[in-house]
């Protein structure tokens, strides 16, 4: 399937001084995910609400982070994501499971409709890491889907899924672009996953 990626760095100037300061870029990452729009599904009459993404404090936050030594953790001065990892992967998990066409409605969770099925996510990395002698950087997306009955309150299936992607640049671009294929990759393969599951 094919897909694109966009990513937008957006400088922020500060007032005039004396020494000026760097200007801070903002980042927004839209993977562009496409995906194969199901030919039958047994929710097709389903209403499903997306609930928020559950992410630890650091994929709240706007701060980009990376890891170095894999234990040492810091946020890039200079640069920093438009909104947190944790809302814009809800948004692009919205908008795929809207293009599956596996339900017949696709909910925010703050709608007060009630829904036939919660999908629940869980951001369990969305970080740039740096190996040992700095020389080399990777990123890892991983994301755990499930499914949950809201009626019965059970859960119809779940599953991890996760993506590394060599980064092509040792800063928060080269971070930015790898992340922006993980979160792709991770994407597409829960969508075919969830189309098996409403088989």
């Amino acid at each position: 399937m094919k897909s694109k990626v966009l990513i937008v760095a957006l400088p922020l100037l500060f007032g005039a001084c004396s020494s000026p300061s760097p200007a801070l870029q903002e980042y927004i990452v839209t993977p562009k995910v496409s995906v194969a729009q199901a030919k039958t599904s047994k929710y097709r009459k389903k209403i499903v609400k997306v609930a928020s993404v559950y992410a630890g404090d650091d994929l709240h936050s706007r701060s980009m982070f990376y890891v170095e030594n894999g234990m040492k953790k810091f946020a890039y001065a200079s640069s920093e994501w438009a909104e947190s990892p944790q809302k814009f992967v809800h948004k692009e998990v919205m908008q795929m499971l809207a293009q599956t066409k596996l339900f017949g409605f696709v909910q925010l969770p703050s709608s007060k409709v009630e829904s036939d099925f919660i999908l629940e996510t869980r951001l369990n990395d969305f970080t740039q890491y740096f190996e040992e002698d700095n020389k080399k950087s990777y990123v890892v997306a991983s994301i755990t889907f499930t499914l949950v009955n809201s009626k019965k309150h059970t859960i119809v299936a779940s599953k991890t899924f996760s993506s590394k992607v060599d980064a092509s640049s040792l800063n928060a671009v080269g971070g930015v672009k790898a992340l922006s294929v993980a979160l792709k990759e991770v994407l597409s393969d829960a969508s075919v996953w969830i189309a098996k599951v409403a088989q």
